[in-house]
Parts: structure tokens; sequence; C-alpha cells
């Protein structure tokens, strides 16, 4: 996966964490989906078209 690395900043296209920021935790490579963090305890996995750098 190029567009994305472990430690990136990011925020989900929709959904409920839509607009809060995020960081890059893990690659699932079997499901070619990125595991990302929010605060400090809840996570989620996004594809690469659900996210967008921070700040972009």
């Amino acid at each position: 996966m190029d567009e994305f690395a472990v430690g990136d900043g990011v925020t989900a296209k929709g959904g409920p964490m839509k607009g809060l920021y995020g960081t890059v935790v893990w690659f699932y490579e079997d499901k070619d989906q990125l595991l990302v963090r929010f605060g400090g305890t809840q996570q989620m996995y996004f594809t690469a078209d659900e996210l967008e750098r921070w700040g972009a």
C-alpha cells in the first residue's frame, strides 16, 4: 500500500470518525485495510479510499 504508512495522520472521509484526527497503526495485508487509532482507545479498519491525509 503506497498511499499511507504506519504513523501517518489521517481522517475518515465519512462515517462517525469523519473530521477526527487518527493515526495509522497497522496495515492488514490480507484484507488490504489500515487500522487507524483515534484518541487513546478507539480504533477501526479502513480501506485506503475511505481515508485522506490529515490537513489535505
